[in-house]
């Protein structure tokens, strides 16, 4: 008898501990919830001091409860070179989707491809080692389906700092929580 007691306590404890490390991602999560509007871009020294911004850019980042999330970008005037990304080296090469039927002129279609962003996915929140991963399951580009962005975060208030999670990369995007 004191076995079978022994094994529904520990089954018990089990299932106990299994609903608060559940509860607790939820609650860790919370922070990240929500939408956010983009603030701005920022090179940084090899110090992490601020020595250039780019505030011509519009966006909206969001983050479900359920590990969903999105962002849009637009830069309203010409882009900064501060994150040297694919889309600024123009890496992106038409793959024939849509309809095809737009009257834009070459430089047109460069530039709207040029200053517009946009991916959805997955992402999961490594508070110990303060990194968010985004995983892409779609984008604006389809060669970037698939792309994993892990990004070192800190949150300030209402302010959420990412920058990319490999060392020597001197920029970071600043978001600021909608209320």
């Amino acid at each position: 008898m004191r076995p079978l007691l022994f094994l529904i306590f520990v089954v018990t404890l089990f299932f106990y501990s299994c609903k608060q490390s559940s509860s607790k991602a939820i609650k860790d999560n919370e922070q990240f919830l929500g939408s956010w509007r983009f603030a701005e871009e920022q090179e940084l020294d090899s110090t992490g001091a601020v020595i250039n911004r780019d505030t011509n850019v519009d966006g909206l980042l969001i983050y479900s409860p359920d590990g969903k999330m999105n962002v849009q970008l637009i830069w309203k005037g010409a882009r900064s070179k501060i994150i040297t990304d694919t889309i600024m080296n123009n890496d992106g090469i038409s793959s024939g989707l849509g309809l095809g039927f737009n009257k834009w002129s070459t430089e047109q279609a460069r530039t709207i491809i040029d200053t517009y962003d946009a991916y959805f996915g997955d992402y999961s929140i490594d508070l110990k080692d303060q990194i968010v991963t985004h995983t892409m399951k779609g984008n604006l580009r389809p060669e970037k389906s698939g792309t994993i962005y892990k990004r070192r975060f800190q949150l300030r208030n209402d302010s959420l700092f990412l920058r990319d999670a490999k060392p020597n990369q001197y920029w970071q995007v600043v978001w600021v929580k909608n209320k």
